[in-house]
């Protein structure tokens, strides 16, 4: 099997890029995405440059976290007035069975121009189109269908079109426990990696979708995913998991390994 491990939410904050960074140097990490929009990403950039040539460097489109690259005057429906994007909470309250829970089927424009506002910024900062391109968190099905438009238009494989082929299983999320903090340290990601409890070792191509980080006060500030960054980088740098990989004949891919064909 050829396996495919993310790390999303690269740039979040500066101590998850740095863990992040952890992951790949330490563990299996082989793929993470960008957060183009956050304040601090030009430093975040910097760190990760020596690495790029052993992982794909995508981007994770993000309309719920932070601050909106394009501003509240032209993307109002997406943010506040302070030009920072609603949160998944606000968002999905806005999702009624009125609009089919969809209520940026209506701000269609706006989302297409902060997306790809996103995009352009990675290119500008670290120099070419990124190799994939995921979506963070809340999402709809015009999230879905602006990701794969966008995807199309600069010929790049996103993570859904990727999901969609026969030959990929992605393994799921089945250790994160909801709740705070306390409450997410308590996952086990090893035992569910080393158990195969995503049924992925049978598959032409597997694919893991991790949030490997340290955490620091902006973390808090910023989303309720914090304790388990810390649980995510410790399993993809844990020797169960480097052992598993190994006696399974496992060999770690990223996205620029895919056939092109695939794009």
């Amino acid at each position: 099997m050829k396996l495919l491990v993310q790390s999303d939410d690269y740039g979040i904050t500066r101590a998850v890029s740095l863990g992040c960074i952890h992951g790949i140097r330490n563990g299996v990490v082989r793929n993470t995405g960008m957060f183009a929009n956050m304040p601090w990403i030009e430093e975040c950039v910097e760190w990760i440059r020596p690495y790029l040539d052993q992982i794909a460097f995508g981007i994770d489109l993000n309309a719920s976290t932070g601050p909106s690259i394009l501003g509240h005057d032209k993307v109002p429906a997406l943010t506040h007035e302070d030009g920072t994007f609603l949160g998944s909470k606000e968002n999905r309250a806005l999702d009624t069975d009125e609009n089919d829970h969809d209520h940026l089927a209506a701000h269609r424009d706006e989302l297409y121009a902060e997306f790809k506002a996103q995009i352009e910024r990675h290119i500008e900062l670290v120099g070419h189109k990124p190799d994939y391109i995921h979506n963070h968190a809340y999402g709809t099905a015009t999230t879905d269908e602006v990701t794969r438009t966008l995807a199309k238009e600069y010929g790049v494989l996103c993570s859904v079109a990727f999901m969609d082929r026969p030959e990929v299983k992605e393994a799921g999320m089945g250790w994160y426990v909801f709740g705070g903090p306390e409450a997410q340290l308590t996952e086990d990601p090893i035992t569910y990696i080393t158990e195969d409890k995503g049924g992925i070792l049978k598959e032409e191509y597997g694919y893991i979708v991790s949030h490997c980080g340290y955490a620091d006060a902006e973390l808090f500030k910023l989303t309720s995913f914090s304790t388990c960054r810390v649980k995510d980088l410790e399993c993809m740098t844990s020797e169960q998991v480097k052992n598993w990989v190994k006696e399974n004949n496992v060999e770690l891919a990223s996205f620029k390994d895919l056939p092109q064909e695939w794009i």
